[in-house]
């Protein structure tokens, strides 16, 4: 622990005027509660302080008083693209880091995390889809724009996205197209310029790519709409770069267990039983790189999946490398997944531990 952070710590005792002059002098605009053995008991800001005072609170009051004693806080592994997206989600600027034993390791600051070299690669979001495995959820708005947390999908994409540099950005649209549109119109990106490849009829996951108005002079980025994942877009592009092929695709790992004893067979004899295996295979994460080239094999207004696109280029002498996804990563294909999404984000604060 440095000794910066050293002068934010506090036990319950601490009056809220000297809370107060340790948020002042130590200029982080936070002070963490703790006890004796440095584990995390509150947080509490200039802020909090201000309000509690409002309400009545005396100066010489114990900072008990006024701490949020649940404070989202990360573990001690999480990638600064990890904490990124939890704090731009949470809209937060200070985020605890944590040991299993909840004790203080350190304070991220998001300043210190949102310096990002501007790239001139183009970003491409999938958001045409009818989202039909959400059912009724998806009746009245495009999947896309269902929040999590507290901010639609598609605005996290976005935003994380311009974490990484990228400022032009491209979303297909058709089914709602015009509540995504709203939506941006209404909540603009600072630092990102949005345009949109509006389909006029389905055109799959990849067939909308031939509606790009410009010539694409740089590797292309090219997401769903639906996924959540805090992917390292400069490390993705750079892994690209290095690997000197056509098409970089993101790969998962899935873990899945049979719920059954599965037999080992010779002929009718049984050779062994293994009770209710689990396997671990690569799936497609649904994030990719295309070359420019490759933008040449999409037809206008052709309907294309990017299954089809990808078998494609694989078979060609550019080829498709993979890109192996370490961070989280949830597609919100079911309510199952949506639901999913909540519960990752309601306690998210343990999520990377």
């Amino acid at each position: 622990m440095s000794s910066q952070i050293e002068k934010i710590l506090i036990t319950p005792a601490t009056s809220i005027l000297d809370t107060l002059k340790v948020i002042d002098e130590a200029a982080f605009e936070i002070a963490l509660v703790i006890d004796e053995e440095t584990r995390l008991l509150g947080t509490v800001t200039d802020g909090d302080i201000r309000r509690g005072i409002i309400r009545g609170a005396s100066l010489q009051s114990p900072i008990a008083d006024l701490m949020n004693s649940q404070p989202i806080v990360a573990g001690q592994n999480t990638t600064d693209d990890e904490l990124l997206f939890l704090m731009t989600n949470r809209s937060i600027k200070h985020l605890p880091v944590v040991d299993r034993n909840n004790r203080v390791l350190k304070l991220v600051q998001l300043k210190d995390l949102i310096a990002r070299k501007p790239r001139s690669n183009i970003a491409v979001i999938m958001a045409g889809g009818l989202g039909s495995r959400l059912g009724e959820i998806t009746r009245d708005i495009p999947k896309p724009l269902l929040p999590v947390g507290n901010r639609p999908i598609i605005a996290l994409i976005v935003e994380q996205l311009r974490r990484h540099g990228i400022e032009k950005i491209y979303i297909s649209i058709n089914y709602r197209a015009a509540k995504i549109k709203d939506y941006f119109t209404e909540n603009p990106v600072k630092g990102v310029v949005i345009s949109y490849l509006e389909e006029k009829d389905f055109l799959g996951t990849a067939g909308s790519l031939s509606l790009l108005p410009e010539p694409v002079q740089l590797p292309l980025i090219v997401m769903n709409g639906d996924i959540l994942s805090p992917v390292n877009f400069g490390n993705l592009l750079d892994f690209h770069a290095t690997a000197r092929k056509q098409m970089t695709l993101c790969a998962r790992d899935f873990n899945f267990q049979i719920p059954y004893g599965v037999l080992q067979m010779r002929g009718d004899e049984l050779v062994d039983i293994e009770e209710k295996p689990t396997h671990s295979i690569f799936i497609n994460a649904g994030i990719y790189v295309l070359e420019p080239a490759v933008l040449e094999q999409i037809k206008p207004q052709q309907r294309l999946d990017m299954p089809e696109l990808i078998k494609a280029v694989n078979a060609s002498p550019g080829g498709v490398s993979c890109y192996p996804v370490s961070e989280f990563w949830l597609d919100i294909g079911s309510p199952v997944d949506y639901a999913r999404a909540h519960e990752i984000f309601a306690g998210i604060s343990r999520q990377y531990e």
